[in-house]
């Protein structure tokens, strides 16, 4: 049983589809594997595979999965905040949105209408 666990955890790891299965469908997902019932609860409880993936299984250590993200990346949706905020009537936001207008101005006349702006914000 052991090594159909271990085959199992191996596609957790690389199939996100078979994952997701277990969690939605154990029966299915898990028909050709020989599994004890407390195999097959764990496959299909996030928290208990959490738990046997951290700490691995007996004498074969699981290798720990890795994610590596590479390049410039802007993680924060920035634009959708201020527009809440704007909404709210948020001064901060309003200020904020001319600062970020100044330093995307490509012209003067860009340039010149926030700062402006800004000035009549800020008083």
């Amino acid at each position: 049983m052991l090594e159909d666990f271990k085959r199992a955890l191996a596609r957790v790891q690389s199939d996100y589809g078979f994952y997701i299965d277990c969690q939605a469908n154990p029966a299915v997902a898990l028909a050709g594997y020989d599994l004890s019932a407390d195999e097959r609860l764990t496959l299909g409880n996030p928290e208990k595979l959490a738990d046997v993936l951290k700490r691995g299984i007996g004498v074969y250590r699981l290798p720990p999965i890795t994610i590596k993200i590479c390049g410039t990346h802007d993680w924060v949706n920035r634009a959708a905040s201020m527009e809440a905020a704007m909404e709210d009537g948020g001064r901060e936001a309003k200020v904020a949105t001319e600062v970020a207008a100044i330093r995307r101005a490509s012209t003067d006349d860009e340039r010149t209408g926030a700062v402006v702006r800004l000035m009549e914000l800020i008083g």
